[in-house]
């Protein structure tokens, strides 16, 4: 069974310490623990001088939540 925790960091930093998380979990032998690290984003489509732009919109900014076996 999984387990889901839930992380603040720096806004902006959440994909850096993501990132972190699975490289340390790769250099340690523990990246079968590490199901996954998710940073909450939607798509978000927006109007910018006068053209559509897709961007990432995160959810819970500062927050991501990795699960561990």
């Amino acid at each position: 069974m999984s387990r889901w925790y839930i992380i603040h960091a720096y806004s902006g930093f959440e994909n850096k310490v993501k990132d972190a998380i699975l490289s340390e979990a790769t250099r340690l032998g523990l990246e079968t623990q590490v199901e996954a690290v998710e940073v909450p984003t939607e798509k978000v489509t927006e109007i910018r001088r006068g053209k559509k732009v897709t961007s990432d919109r995160k959810f819970f900014p500062a927050t991501f939540s990795p699960s561990w076996r």
